[in-house]
């Protein structure tokens, strides 16, 4: 089963939820514009089974920033 998440990008926060290819909310959650938040993005990403040999690619609004080169560093598609 394939999963993918999507950040929905906004200044204070980001709406983050990932499915599954039926379209089933796996999980979802609201994170802050900050490290924390970011970590807690990672926690999201490892608690629905994302993994460095097999990363849950990523689809957001904005393709600039800290968090693009964090996200890019991971090594996931975006």
């Amino acid at each position: 089963m394939g999963l993918y998440c999507g950040i929905d990008w906004a200044t204070d926060h980001h709406d983050v939820a990932i499915i599954d290819s039926d379209g089933h909310v796996v999980a979802r959650g609201r994170v802050s514009n900050d490290a924390p938040g970011f970590s807690a993005l990672l926690t999201l990403l490892a608690e629905a089974g994302d993994s460095a040999a097999d990363p849950i690619p990523v689809g957001i609004e904005i393709d600039h920033g800290l968090w693009m080169a964090a996200l890019r560093e991971t090594g996931r598609v975006i």
